[in-house]
């Protein structure tokens, strides 16, 4: 329980700024949806029409002129590509920033097993994850308070579901690399989340590339897959978690019989 609180201490501030930045630009993005309300309405079927960019970003299967379709469209964009980033983050300093800055040989002298250690980590980070996508909920809400439109429940929590299962999966992911690295990488977390995301782009765009659905989470947790059909993809979640598990569990067994340099 130790390790837990001192993961979030030195966490914290990253998870804080992580929180306010996403969660302020979805706050202001529903803030100024009234005033661009009426020229939505004009120009939305010109964005449902605009080939491949619009099928890209989903936009021919929301209406971006609703509270929802901004939502999901706009809103929705800082959530998936701010919330995948923190992930990465958060699971990819986990491990190998022991390594980086040479606290390993303290840590690992503790009188606890090394297995036990490398859980309450991953634990830490999957709080953490959870806090940012509970506070993202409560201030997207909000927002709809704000300008007086009314949420669509059942969407709107779907939505942020999924989203936290992505968030999860992707942050298992870069928790397994962290094992695998010796230093702490930013570069390689931000890599994995945007991997993530162009491919979810690219089965937007074609069906030939169908089959990658499979293999990205931002696909179950996009917005155009769940507003129109008031559903999520469960057999792609559960996919996903099986994928995201044996690779957290991949991590964790490799690391606990690493040699740490």
């Amino acid at each position: 329980m130790t390790l837990f609180l001192h993961e979030w201490k030195q966490s914290s501030k990253m998870l804080l700024i992580w929180t306010l930045v996403v969660a302020g630009m979805t706050f202001v993005f529903m803030l100024i949806f009234p005033q661009l309300a009426e020229q939505m309405g004009d120009m939305a079927n010109i964005y449902a029409n605009l080939g491949s960019f619009s099928a890209a970003f989903g936009m021919d299967r929301i209406n971006i002129a609703t509270p929802m379709g901004f939502y999901g469209i706009e809103a929705g964009a800082m959530i998936s590509i701010g919330g995948g980033m923190l992930a990465a983050l958060l699971g990819g300093n986990s491990l190998c920033k022991e390594e980086g800055g040479h606290t390993a040989e303290l840590l690992f002298t503790m009188p606890h097993k090394r297995i036990c250690l490398i859980f309450w980590k991953a634990l830490a980070a999957g709080t953490m994850i959870i806090v940012f996508n509970l506070v993202c909920t409560l201030v997207g809400i909000g927002a709809f308070l704000c300008i007086g439109e009314e949420v669509v429940w059942k969407e709107f929590l779907l939505y942020h579901t999924a989203q936290l299962f992505m968030q999860l999966e992707i942050g298992m992911f870069c928790f397994c690399i962290s094992a695998l690295l010796h230093r702490t990488s930013i570069g390689v977390g931000i890599g994995v989340a945007m991997t993530f995301y162009f491919l979810q782009m690219f089965v937007n765009i074609t069906d030939k590339a169908a089959f990658l659905k499979y293999f990205t989470p931002y696909y179950y947790a996009d917005a155009s897959n769940i507003f129109p059909v008031a559903a999520i993809e469960w057999e792609l979640v559960a996919l996903g978690m099986v994928y995201g598990i044996a690779a957290a569990l991949t991590g964790m067994f490799h690391y606990a019989r690493k040699d740490i340099k």
